[in-house]
């Protein structure tokens, strides 16, 4: 009889626990095979003064991604997580996967906004345009993107040495992913890095 309650009880939790995921719809995948997630996507890059430079994703586990940025000539490796809903990082965590920092999520609307505290400063990203029709060229294609500004405290500490950046305009899209950033430096300079070229839509 113990063992019949037990059994009832087991497949009363199944139950339960499948249905909160049929009526969750927010729930994110990280199935590789359903995000830009998947080992082998590559996103072909420019950056301000350094042409031909290229992201790869190396790994995949649950969503966290490890790639490999070929930037001057050196290999850099890049983690983050990416589901079918958004993309995450762990910059401002050094790398705790217990707490990622959103990014971007794709139906996202004007005004979100995503905040991470590091110390007493606090990080902000903040949805400030999305597109409705296509408005922004990648490549040969004009898409639309989903732009966020990211503000960034002065003196921010990140792996042991004070940020170069206090603005950061991100640019992504549904479809293809990274478009672009555009990076303001703490002497007012500005750093352009955008996407002309990836196999993740494919």
């Amino acid at each position: 009889m113990k063992k019949n309650v037990l059994a009832v009880m087991m497949l009363f939790c199944i139950m339960v626990f499948n249905a909160c995921d049929l009526l969750n719809p927010d729930k994110e995948t990280t199935d590789p095979s359903k995000t830009m997630g998947k080992v082998g996507n590559y996103w072909d890059l420019n950056c301000t003064g350094y042409a031909n430079s290229k992201i790869t994703v190396d790994s995949n586990t649950d969503g966290n991604v490890v790639g490999s940025v070929l930037y001057n000539g050196k290999t850099y490796q890049l983690e983050g997580k990416i589901t079918d809903k958004g993309v995450y990082d762990y910059v401002y965590s050094n790398g705790d996967k217990n707490k990622p920092f959103t990014l971007v999520k794709f139906d996202a609307k004007v005004g979100d906004q995503w905040e991470f505290k590091v110390g007493t400063q606090t990080v902000v990203r903040k949805v400030v345009h999305v597109s409705t029709t296509d408005d922004t060229f990648y490549g040969m294609l004009m898409v639309k993107t989903i732009d966020v500004e990211e503000t960034i405290p002065t003196g921010l500490q990140v792996k042991g040495a004070a940020t170069q950046f206090t603005k950061i305009l991100w640019k992504f899209n549904h479809k293809f992913g990274f478009i672009m950033a555009t990076g303001t430096k703490t002497n007012g300079t500005t750093v352009n890095l955008y996407s002309y070229s990836t196999n993740a839509a494919n």
